[in-house]
């Protein structure tokens, strides 16, 4: 796995493994992605803030907070590969994949930004691997 990751600043509480955008609000800040409409930023770490250590299981909410808001936050940006992201809907391998309303990841249509494409078939609930590729689907 390579990985291109950029420390930034949580302007809320962020996920593991969620699609971020940035936030405005503060210098180089992010949010969790609430939708596919404005460009991904990247994709936040799979290491908890309680617990930094990427084999987290996703069903405890404690050991799936990256940061709060205030802290900063390791993001895979541009040119990572084989990143974590939480799939909410199956894909196949080579899909572009963009942010649902809670910063997960699904198959990308038409007239929205992606934030890369899947590296092995999408299994709903799980943290399936990403390359960040950021583009847009026309």
């Amino acid at each position: 796995m390579t990985t291109q990751m950029q420390n930034m600043y949580a302007n809320s509480t962020v996920p593991c493994s969620v699609i971020l955008v940035n936030d405005t609000a503060h210098n180089n800040a992010v949010k969790v992605a609430a939708d596919a409409t404005h460009v991904p930023v990247g994709i936040s770490t799979n290491a908890a803030r309680t617990r930094p250590d990427p084999d987290f299981s996703q069903s405890t909410q404690a050991q799936q907070v990256a940061a709060i808001a205030g802290e900063s936050i390791g993001v895979h940006c541009n040119g990572s590969t084989g990143v974590d992201l939480v799939c909410n809907a199956t894909w196949a391998i080579g899909d572009f994949i963009m942010a649902d309303g809670s910063g997960f990841g699904i198959t990308a249509t038409s007239t929205n930004y992606y934030v890369g494409w899947a590296q092995t078939v999408g299994v709903v609930g799980a943290l399936c691997p990403v390359n960040v590729m950021i583009g847009y689907k026309a």
